[in-house]
């Protein structure tokens, strides 16, 4: 008998796997390409997909995708050498 695939549940009830949305959506964040750029690039890699998917991609997951990678962030504490207050940012 077979495992089933090991999905996240954000992904469920997709038609495309969950690798293509994860680089759609992170190429549209971290390149600024259009909709329509990203529709040529998936189709020069065999893979049909609408501009408006996309864009619907963008609205689902970049919340939750911002929110998964923010618990790896830390805030920088500076102290002031001449007050010795902490200083944010």
């Amino acid at each position: 008998m077979t495992k089933p695939i090991v999905r996240d549940p954000i992904y469920r009830r997709r038609r495309f796997d969950a690798e293509i949305i994860e680089l759609c959506v992170r190429w549209y964040i971290t390149y600024w390409l259009s909709y329509r750029d990203l529709v040529a690039m998936m189709a020069e890699r065999g893979i049909s997909v609408s501009h408006t998917t996309i864009h619907r991609w963008v609205i689902r997951y970049v919340p939750e995708f911002e929110k998964r990678w923010n618990r790896y962030t830390t805030e920088t504490h500076r102290r002031d050498p001449v007050t010795g207050t902490a200083k944010v940012g």
